[in-house]
């Protein structure tokens, strides 16, 4: 369903963030709504008054006005809401995640799958996510799909029969080798990274073996675009990742789920008026989530702004010209000639993110830093990355800042737009 859009006191600017945002939630949300409400900044926000089933958001929207996201629930979990049973927030949030992926699942298949398949999935993959075999941290890694239609010689239940198997986690560890089940629940073979063609000969196997992206998910990830289905992902840091069409859906982290912006290139896109780098960067700051460290990622429309707000030894751009006119060569400018980044890629990218500092890039993808250092008067009232994405984005048309925990910031004109992944602000479940 559509979101809706209205106004208290006037007529507010376009917000295309708040709005591609709503639509994102409307499309993960099946049957739920989702509205925005604006106000002007020198009065209250116009908050509505609660119901069941019901949820608000609201904070800074456009320059000069408060922005109330209204997020309706569909039917059944309102249900739960106002059953009177005694709900705990961490089950409502399953519940509703459970509903979500069902119906997703159901219209990829064609078919409803197992009524608790999906419950009883979500449930064994948050055992997981506290638990360790032979002194590893478990990842796991499943997808439900519809691709082997014969009735199986042996009967072994999903996840009743795996859990009971302890070792099946290692086995099928989302990086090397993802467990397929069909929609009955059934656990029928496992599809390794090697040998992906087995049961999706029409993919390309270098797209599958050269990823080096196997912690956040990409097996998972590329069995759900060959194969179509649900994946699922238990990453090494206990969160949980789903997946629908090659693409991440919504994932659990510390007791919360976040739906994540599928809308996001295409936002990035017209936050910087255009340009090829928006898919390449979101898919970088995807990788990234996954790392311990941590990235600034920022997309400029020209080199030249970056002139006395990035040091020229870390300029990559500037490197032959370093060259011509430095006396003494610094020995960060000498490693900029050893880079193969030309024809730059998202796991190109995500590496030299990951070093500190800031990695920039124009709007047609080239590369023009990395491990920048960007000073900032704000560190002292804040962290040092966020304090350098901010003052980069003043002259940047887009920063990312993606954290240690995973949490990935947009931030525009010196201000903070949206945190993706992370633990919504004002939210009241």
């Amino acid at each position: 369903m559509a979101c809706l859009r209205t106004s208290t006191g006037g007529t507010p600017p376009a917000d295309p963030l708040g709005e591609a945002m709503a639509a994102a939630v409307t499309d993960v949300l099946e049957g739920s709504t989702v509205d925005l409400t604006y106000a002007p900044s020198d009065g209250p926000p116009a908050e509505p008054p609660p119901e069941p089933g019901m949820a608000t958001a609201t904070g800074p929207g456009p320059s000069g006005w408060h922005a109330t996201v209204t997020l309706r629930l569909d039917e059944r979990v309102a249900r739960l809401v106002a059953s009177g049973r005694r709900t705990s927030i961490v089950e409502l949030r399953d519940t509703l995640a459970t509903e979500v992926l069902t119906d997703y699942l159901a219209s990829r298949l064609g078919r409803p799958p197992r009524s608790d398949l999906v419950a009883e999935t979500l449930e064994f993959l948050v055992e997981l996510g506290g638990t360790r075999v032979e002194s590893h941290d478990l990842t796991h890694g499943v997808i439900v799909a519809d691709v082997l239609r014969d009735r199986p010689r042996l009967e072994f239940a999903y996840p009743r029969d795996v859990r009971a198997a302890k070792r099946a986690p290692l086995l099928f560890d989302g990086q090397r080798s993802v467990l397929v089940v069909d929609p009955e629940g059934r656990a029928r073979t496992e599809l390794q990274r090697h040998r992906f063609e087995r049961l999706a000969p029409h993919v390309d196997p270098s797209h599958v073996h050269e990823d080096d992206s196997v912690e956040s998910g990409s097996l998972v990830a590329a069995a759900t675009s060959a194969l179509g289905g649900l994946g699922f992902f238990v990453r090494a840091d206990r969160s949980i990742w789903t997946f629908v069409d090659g693409q991440p859906l919504l994932v659990r982290r510390g007791e919360h789920w976040t739906a994540f912006p599928l809308e996001l290139a295409s936002l990035i896109s017209r936050m910087i008026g255009g340009g090829s780098v928006a898919e390449m960067v979101t898919r970088a700051a995807f990788m990234i989530s996954a790392q311990p460290g941590g990235a600034i990622l920022a997309i400029v429309d020209d080199a030249a702004v970056l002139d006395g707000v990035v040091p020229p030894k870390d300029r990559y751009d500037l490197r032959h010209e370093v060259i011509r006119t430095a006396r003494e060569i610094r020995p960060e400018a000498r490693l900029h000639h050893l880079i193969d980044a030309e024809e730059l890629d998202e796991h190109t990218l995500a590496r030299l993110a990951l070093l500190d500092g800031a990695t920039v890039l124009d709007r047609h993808g080239r590369l023009l830093a990395y491990g920048a250092i960007v000073t900032s008067t704000d560190s002292e009232h804040e962290g040092a990355r966020t304090a350098a994405a901010k003052t980069l984005s003043e002259t940047a048309r887009v920063v990312l800042k993606v954290s240690v925990d995973g949490d990935i910031t947009v931030f525009r004109d010196g201000a903070h737009v949206a945190t993706l992944l992370g633990r919504p602000a004002h939210f009241t479940p």
